[in-house]
């Protein structure tokens, strides 16, 4: 048996027998704030199946955060023998999916890299690349405890690859449109995934934007109206999406938004609410202009990594993250082994902050929560160094796009050699 193929079925084996043979796992592992929260949350998935099948509307008591069509798609299984069972086998087959694409990826981009740089890269194997996704702790986790963040993340990386394989823009937003549906924080990587389709197209430019952005507003737009078809109202809107904007549940999670609103006056909460929002999109645009990959100069730019950074820009500012957010931005970046990795400054340091906030994440929450002998400030604190490594993660990827792209501008074989500084 091949490697890739063993990976594969040790991948698939852990996601599907574990819940499987002990279903409590689902249960305990849904129930933590860091894995799950009310947007995502496998439990208020099955009390929406229970409203469904009396008969109640969705969103009656505000405890269901689902769109309607993933309920109703999902309720199929729903209704099946062994339930639970085929549940498991549709998480398990989504990770494997993605865990495909990566590879795919993984070959493009090497391939595409070698090409353009004229320079050979030695990428990592496809079954070190699926490796470092299906055995992620941060991915098998959410996994198990079936968070629907896993179905974007199907839609999210299936935008990426109909660009990269076939070029079709419309596929691509339609994927996009969806995404964006399930989960709404995949409109900002609208920007920069239509600038990765200019760099790879070889479409007129004006209608990859035009065609673009028009294709992907009317996906998103069919599937509202189809939602409120099988409603009959508007209330999934309130409940899906806007309880993402404006905070409208606030439960401790592993984010920045909720201690703060938790503190916040009521008089001040709709000006920090609008200043959150534009946070974070205020550095989308930024990263998507700084590393557009321009037509005309084949050397300079990288438009897929825009769009990784976005993804763990967002990770870092949405308004209820998980762990398993940054899980899927980190099981990318082994695609940039050649290109960006090896003038990375700073990995060391991150792996640390980053093992050192999970180990006390559910430490710090155990003694909040149940002991009672701390409070929301020790929590919150790793939070906050959960935020950092997200900001250096990004600051270090930056560091070595940026040192790589002067090696190549001023042909210097040996850059660790030179005492290079941030200005």
């Amino acid at each position: 048996m091949q490697k890739l193929t063993q990976v594969f079925v040790i991948g698939g084996l852990l996601r599907f027998l574990i819940p499987s043979l002990i279903p409590s796992v689902v249960q305990a592992l849904g129930s933590t704030v860091e894995l799950s929260t009310p947007i995502n949350s496998y439990k208020s998935l099955q009390e929406a199946f229970y409203y469904l099948q009396q008969g109640i509307d969705l969103y009656d008591g505000g405890v269901n955060h689902h769109p309607p069509l993933l309920v109703i798609i999902l309720s199929v299984f729903q209704s099946l023998p062994f339930k639970e069972v085929w549940f498991n086998l549709v998480y398990t087959l989504c990770d494997l999916f993605i865990a495909w694409k990566l590879i795919q990826i993984n070959r493009w981009y090497n391939f595409y890299s070698a090409k353009r740089y004229g320079k050979k890269n030695e990428r990592f194997s496809d079954d070190i690349i699926a490796s470092f996704y299906l055995f992620n702790p941060l991915i098998v986790l959410t996994n198990l405890a079936h968070s629907t963040i896993v179905f974007t993340w199907v839609f999210l990386m299936e935008s990426i690859y109909q660009v990269i394989f076939t070029g079709n823009v419309p596929r691509s937003m339609i994927a996009l449109g969806i995404s964006t549906y399930l989960s709404f924080n995949s409109v900002y990587l609208l920007p920069p995934i239509i600038a990765f389709a200019h760099a790879m197209t070889p479409t007129n430019i004006h209608r990859v934007y035009i065609e673009g952005f028009a294709i992907y507003f009317a996906a998103v737009a069919l599937l509202i109206m189809s939602s409120f078809t099988c409603t009959s109202s508007w209330n999934f809107l309130d409940q899906c999406y806007l309880t993402n904007i404006l905070l409208k549940k606030i439960t401790p999670n592993v984010g920045l938004w909720w201690y703060i609103f938790t503190e916040m006056f009521d008089f001040f909460t709709p000006f920090y609410l609008g200043l959150f929002n534009i946070y974070t999109l205020v550095y989308v645009i930024p990263i998507t202009i700084r590393l557009f990959q321009f037509r005309s100069n084949k050397k300079l730019g990288d438009s897929f990594l825009a769009i990784v950074l976005v993804y763990i820009w967002l990770s870092f500012t949405k308004s209820y993250p998980t762990i398993g957010d940054l899980g899927f931005g980190l099981s990318i970046l082994p695609i940039f082994k050649v290109t960006i990795f090896p003038y990375c400054r700073y990995t060391y340091v991150i792996g640390l902050t980053m093992l050192i906030s999970l180990l006390l994440f559910p430490i710090f929450y155990y003694c909040w929560i149940v002991l009672g002998t701390g409070n929301s400030n020790f929590f919150y604190s790793i939070s906050l160094i959960w935020g950092v490594v997200h900001v250096l993660i990004i600051l270090d990827l930056l560091w070595g796009k940026l040192v790589y792209d002067y090696s190549l501008d001023n042909k210097i074989e040996d850059v660790h050699k030179l005492n290079l500084a941030q200005i």
